[in-house]
């Protein structure tokens, strides 16, 4: 069975569309268990890797164990190499971009920029992220894509939204952390139900999440509250605890509705008024620049 395309550009994501190993450019995906040895198609078993690093280093000279290759793709996780690859490809635009097509020059721009923007945390990575929110405008400076430094503070503009859409990102219980069961102080036997979420709620959406708790109806609802990436729920053993997983589920859908159908287009909303506010901006400058071309003095 064939890689589908939405997990080959979810690997390709993962590794900036570089080796895993070495970090050289790469688009080729390869099994780390042979299909022929039972290995599925699923991302946990694919592995992004460039021809020498996978037939040479790999296969022939046998440079890498099984177990290496799965601590490799691991390690892409880790904010060092995200920022270091992510570097890597910013350069690599710089220096090649004027000596392609324009209409690749773009399309090279808006996907880095706005796949990267997704993965670079402001808080743990403010020069990388500031490296990234630069690009466009240090493009538009040189007007090296189709439309000029119009097209490219457009660019700049919509990568400002897909920072705002991935800070405001859906979130999920993934599991009930099993090792986070302790004695809780909000009465005699109270304890705490840690629920894990998919990633660590922005600020905005704790609040929404809050108010959505503060405002809810549950007949045993006690002190329920978010800690970094966890949901903890202050319950008894006497609780039902599949109500208490029901509840939660309700109260994070009901924070991804707001964010995204109240929230979102507001942001959205702003961002498109901030845009043509510096588009006008530009093109007037454009045209005073034109009126005085013939001024003699």
């Amino acid at each position: 069975m064939a890689i589908s395309k939405e997990i080959r550009n979810q690997m390709l994501v993962e590794a900036r569309h570089r080796c895993t190993i070495c970090a050289e450019k790469c688009f080729e995906i390869h099994h780390i268990i042979e299909q022929a040895e039972g290995g599925s198609d699923e991302p946990e078993n694919l592995i992004v890797l460039c021809p020498n690093c996978h037939q040479h280093r790999y296969h022939r000279s046998k440079e890498f164990t099984r177990d290496q290759l799965y601590l490799y793709k691991a390690k892409l996780k880790e904010e060092n190499e995200i920022e270091k690859r992510l570097l890597l490809n910013l350069e690599e635009i710089r220096t090649k971009i004027e000596n392609i097509p324009s209409e690749e020059s773009e399309k090279l721009i808006r996907q880095e920029l706005q796949e990267a923007i997704k993965l670079v945390s402001k808080e743990k990575s403010p020069s990388i992220y500031a490296e990234v929110t630069e690009t466009s405008r240090w493009l538009a400076e040189r007007e090296l894509i189709r439309g000029g430094a119009r097209k490219a503070i457009e660019i700049e503009w919509e990568v400002k939204y897909q920072q705002e859409k991935a800070k405001l990102g859906s979130i999920s219980l993934i599991q009930v952390d099993e090792n986070s069961w302790v004695k809780a102080s909000d009465f005699e036997h109270a304890y705490e139900l840690v629920f894990i979420l998919s990633e660590t709620p922005s600020s905005l959406w704790h609040e929404i999440f809050e108010s959505h708790h503060k405002n809810s109806f549950y007949l045993m609802k006690r002190r329920t509250f978010i800690r970094g990436k966890k949901l903890v729920m202050i319950v008894a053993d006497s609780d039902n605890m599949q109500n208490h997983a029901d509840y939660a589920k309700q109260l994070v859908q009901q924070t991804n509705d707001t964010i995204q159908q109240q929230v979102l287009p507001k942001i959205v909303a702003e961002i498109e008024r901030k845009k043509q506010a510096d588009l006008q901006v530009f093109d007037t400058i454009q045209s005073l620049k034109s009126r005085t071309k013939d001024i003699r003095l």
